[in-house]
């Protein structure tokens, strides 16, 4: 039986995953007959059971297939495509409405939907998830509401699953870390960048990093990509998807733009030592025509506060000794420094205090706020 998802089934908590399916709590969600497609009736249980089987191994193969279930087995798959449903939608119809009780989630197989978040100073967001990934987790890791209303903006196919289905993919090796993964990047979709004047009086805008970014960011010259990553040319497409596509806990990273909605013209990260998670490396990375501007000061300041919201005591550094900006902004925070590999030196400092900053309280509060979000996905 494959399901038709139509815009008025939100009005009923969710879309429902069979025409009258148990959730948790043992309460039941009905579907309206005539929401649901399927084909000839089934008569006799060895025939179904057989039918089954067949249709669990096949979707088994279909899931493997998908980007979330990358470097899962067909065979892991198998309990969990022997839960989910087929799902079917048109293009305009409504899947998840924003503050509705979340009891589903959606595998998308084909097709795309965009997602629409509408925040709290009324500025809505809206991204697109393409097939191969996961919409719904986020109400249903927080246990909360729905964070944004899904709407099909193509023929869609894929399937559906409660929250007990839910749990069996939580249960999958790696699965719950992809998940929470994905939650912290779309939440950081929905943060409305901060407006900031840095040391010049240039306005410029503050919000943690965005999947993608690599494609928004202002092009460096090769003189700024070497003091940044300390050999020539560009980075490679492995480093660059490191660099942009973060967790925001273990490596969280700041970009600046012109514009709320313009290009990135800097960034600046931090990531925790494995042994220590105390201890973090950063770097920052700033376009060329927007040098001097006072803006590699202000991101140190940006990545103190949210580093320490972390838990992060004291920040590493690797400079080529000739990145006079960047020793500078690291000897006004006590940088004692080190020869490391030939060509390269090394400090530690402590993350400065929110009393050593240029910003203002609020400022303050602004900038740990929207770390907060990130981090914070699923609490």
């Amino acid at each position: 039986m494959a399901l038709v998802v139509a815009g008025v089934l939100a009005r009923h908590d969710d879309y429902a995953v069979a025409s009258s399916h148990r959730i948790r709590g043992g309460s039941r969600v009905a579907t309206p007959r005539r929401h649901l497609t399927g084909g000839a009736r089934e008569d006799g249980a060895a025939d179904r059971a057989g039918h089954v089987a067949g249709l669990t191994a096949a979707r088994a193969d279909e899931l493997a297939a998908l980007d979330f279930f990358a470097g899962c087995s067909t065979e892991s798959l198998v309990p969990l495509a022997a839960q989910l449903r087929p799902l079917t939608a048109a293009p305009g119809q409504v899947l998840m409405r924003q503050g509705e009780r979340a009891v589903s989630f959606l595998v998308i197989r084909s097709g795309r939907v965009e997602v629409t978040h509408t925040g709290a100073d009324g500025v809505r967001t809206v991204a697109e998830v393409s097939p191969g990934l996961i919409v719904g987790e986020i109400a249903l890791l927080r246990n909360a509401p729905r964070s944004a209303t899904v709407v099909a903006t193509e023929p869609l196919s894929g399937w559906v699953g409660d929250r007990d289905v839910f749990s069996t993919l939580l249960e999958m090796p790696g699965r719950m870390d992809k998940l929470v993964r994905i939650a912290r990047q779309r939440l950081a979709e929905f943060i409305t960048p901060i407006p900031v004047r840095v040391g010049d009086g240039t306005e410029l805008h503050l919000r943690p990093v965005l999947p993608g970014d690599n494609e928004r960011i202002v092009r460096f010259s090769s003189d700024t990509l070497y003091r940044r990553f300390q050999t020539p040319g560009m980075p490679t497409e492995t480093l660059m998807t490191y660099l942009f596509e973060v967790d925001y806990v273990d490596h969280f990273v700041w970009v600046m733009t012109d514009g709320a909605d313009g290009p990135g013209v800097a960034d600046a990260r931090f990531v925790r030592d494995e042994d220590d998670p105390t201890i973090a490396e950063i770097a920052f990375t700033v376009g060329d025509a927007y040098q001097g501007r006072g803006i590699g000061a202000f991101l140190m300041g940006a990545l103190a506060v949210a580093a320490r919201y972390a838990g992060v005591e004291r920040f590493s550094a690797r400079v080529l000794p000739e990145n006079s900006s960047m020793r500078e902004i690291l000897d006004r925070c006590g940088a004692r420094w080190q020869h490391d590999d030939p060509g390269v030196i090394t400090t530690v400092i402590d993350v400065p205090q929110p009393t050593d900053l240029p910003f203002s309280p609020e400022l303050s509060r602004q900038i740990r706020d929207v770390a907060r979000q990130v981090m914070r996905a699923v609490d």
